[in-house]
């Protein structure tokens, strides 16, 4: 392998395909000892031989990587020869090359044949290179196994923007085109007005279709609308270049292709119509300031749409825009023609305007007639203003359909209500039928109490009995109590590192069975494996607490959650397992409170809010900004804050290793 003795690598692709980017992170990833030289040019790898040969010659050797980026460049009289690369692979250096698709090609002997003698006679060095070894071929279109890769990354609560966006936008364009030829399009998109020689009808013909992009129109559009609709965009200043710049010049800039990829208009089957890059439509909605879209554009999406399907789309965007007399237009034909979601839309858009409730007739005919997803909307709404009766009806209609969500907002209704025992029920239908936060719930962890009399150890102390706090000393656990904690925790952290083992980065799912990781919050479950190996070293740090004889504290919400499930998996030793407990605990003396695991329970904690995760009417709450998390001052309990150590407690070394 180069890894281990040198040699040359060389990744093939068509351009833009990401084969320098890829060539990066297989040397960051393999060879980050090595030093990695970088000659501007051909003449310069004579110099680098000898420089490499200088570092080797002592005892300590170092590595390098020779990088040549577009490795024609190089393949020249006087650069990368045979001779030279073998003296390279001597010194073990590690020659990582690329070369784009048609470029290698040339080198080919068919190729060679074809070419002019003066030309062939250049490249045969070249070839006779590239024939000692097998490319790395990079197509631009990733493959199945890739494309799970990033499904698997998307599926984290915070991913890269920029891939998430290239795998939802991507079209027919692989994700490294989109993400190369993407910022080069929008940089002479954003540049190309302002230039004396610029393009300003061909930016104003660019800037319509991405307009009517966001204004939900998804098909391609006749270049004869982008040019009537262009003028909405030109200003008097752009009066004099527009002389220079004839309609069929512009189309002919805007369409070019670019990069070997695709043009800031992209072609369709029949030549005639065109849609943006839609780099360009998900780079300008991101835009700190984002332009309204002139009233001409809204009615050109509207004509467009002509009562087809995109008709709903043009609606909901207009009504995000706020433009709800235009979103009214658009759903008032398709409600009347029956369709649910059209229903469904218009009626919030009719709330908006219209506060004395003319409204209503619509939701009550898409809760009776509609979609599950639909009644369960309509019984949010309900729920927002305060009905619970409608909204309970809403979620019911909803849950007879099978979804399971509706089932528990269902049981949080019953809740607030007080009505446990429904909403207990309400809570296991939604788990039977895979809500994951119905699941969860049943598994937050509590105290197991032994049957009266079959208590272990001597007579508990009892938290309600006043005490002097001058003739008592303050509480703390007792030997054989810690004794059990640690045991306890010592044995959930080996399960749960079996459980992590197998689970690696995939997402825990509703009948995942598991001691720990599957026992957590539902928020938890698509955590990646570096957050879980986290998670597993808080019982870790407890447990070297206890060892040390450190005063027991957790110090984040990991550590709480990870001390509750342990004071829960020693109350169920001491109930169930006796004879363990005794086994355990041999040689050490009977002290009163042993085994007190409510008392551990009240005292080991500043609070108990990481409960609140397990609450189906809590939802919501783990995020700093929610109104409730506020007013209760909980702080941060979303996954990413877990391990956000508390301001009164002493830091832990931020240095330490992993036990597991």
């Amino acid at each position: 392998m180069a890894k281990e003795d040198g040699g040359l690598v060389l990744l093939v692709g068509e351009s833009t395909a990401g084969k320098s980017r890829c060539a990066f992170e297989a040397v960051r990833r393999e060879l980050p000892d090595h030093w990695i030289i970088a000659p501007p040019a051909a003449s310069e790898l004579s110099l680098v031989l000898s420089h490499v040969s200088l570092a080797g010659s002592g005892s300590g050797r170092r590595r390098f990587v020779l990088w040549l980026d577009d490795l024609d460049r190089f393949l020249l009289p006087g650069g990368l020869d045979q001779g030279m690369l073998s003296a390279l692979l001597e010194q073990r250096v590690v020659v990582m090359a690329t070369m784009r698709s048609e470029i290698y090609g040339n080198y080919s002997e068919r190729a060679l044949r074809g070419a002019e003698a003066e030309t062939a006679s250049a490249r045969r060095l070249g070839s006779r290179v590239l024939n000692l070894i097998e490319p790395v071929l990079l197509d631009r279109q990733w493959s199945e196994a890739e494309m799970g890769r990033l499904r698997a990354y998307l599926a984290d609560p915070q991913p890269d923007v920029r891939l998430a966006d290239a795998a939802h936008h991507h079209g027919v364009h692989g994700i490294g085109e989109y993400l190369a030829a993407g910022p080069k399009l929008l940089d002479e998109f954003l540049t190309t007005r302002r230039q004396p020689k610029g393009h300003p009808r061909g930016a104003a013909l660019v800037q319509a279709a991405i307009d009517l992009a966001r204004a939900g129109i998804s098909t391609p559009l006749p270049a004869a609308t982008l040019l009537a609709l262009s003028t909405c965009y030109l200003t008097s200043g752009d009066a004099s270049r527009l002389r220079a710049e004839r309609p069929e010049q512009a189309l002919m800039w805007a369409t070019e292709i670019q990069f070997g990829v695709a043009g800031m208009l992209v072609a369709t089957e029949t030549g005639e119509a065109w849609r943006p890059f839609d780099y360009l439509v998900d780079a300008t909605a991101r835009a700190a300031e984002v332009a309204d879209i002139p009233d001409e554009v809204w009615e050109a999406a509207i004509t467009h749409a002509d009562g087809g399907s995109e008709l709903l789309s043009v609606g909901r965007s207009a009504f995000r825009f706020g433009r709800l007399a235009l979103a009214e237009r658009c759903f008032s034909p398709l409600a009347a023609r029956g369709n649910h979601a059209a229903m469904h839309d218009l009626g919030f858009v009719q709330r908006e305007r219209r506060p004395e409730r003319t409204w209503p007739s619509w939701y009550r005919t898409v809760s009776e007639t509609g979609t599950p997803l639909q009644a369960r909307a309509l019984g949010a709404l309900h729920e927002i203003e305060s009905r619970w009766d409608e909204a309970a009806a809403c979620y019911e209609r909803a849950a007879t359909q099978g979804d399971a969500l509706a089932m528990r907002l269902r049981g949080v209704i019953a809740q607030r209500r007080r009505q446990y025992d429904e909403s207990h029920e309400w809570y296991v239908r939604a788990a039977e039928d895979g809500d994951a936060v119905a699941i969860a719930s049943f598994n937050k962890p509590g105290i197991y109490l032994p049957e009266e009399g079959k208590e272990l150890g001597s007579e508990t102390w009892d938290p309600n009995v006043e005490w002097d706090e001058e003739d008592e000393e303050p509480w703390q656990m007792t030997a054989r109590t810690s004794r059990i904690l640690s045991c306890n925790l010592d044995i959930l952290a080996d399960m749960a590192h079996a459980e992590l083992n197998e689970l690696g980065d995939q997402p825990v799912s509703p009948d995942s069975y598991g001691v720990f990781f599957a026992c957590l919050p539902a928020s938890t479950w698509r955590q990646p494996r570096s957050w879980r190996r986290r998670t597993l070293r808080a019982l870790d740090d407890l447990n070297e607490d206890i060892s040390l004889g450190r005063t027991l504290e957790p110090r984040c919400a990991a550590e709480e959650l990870a001390l509750h499930f342990a004071l829960e998996s020693a109350s169920a030793m001491t109930c169930d397992q006796p004879e363990l407990v005794a086994e355990f605990t041999r040689g050490i003396p009977e002290q009163q409170g042993d085994y007190d695991w409510s008392v551990c329970s009240d005292l080991l904690f500043q609070d108990h809010d990481v409960l609140f995760l397990y609450d189906p009417m809590m939802q919501g709450l783990e995020h700093p900004d929610d109104p409730i998390n506020q007013s209760m001052g909980i702080g941060d309990l979303r996954p990413e804050g877990w391990f956000k150590e508390f301001g009164n407690v002493p830091p832990r070394d931020p240095t330490r290793g992993f036990v597991h």
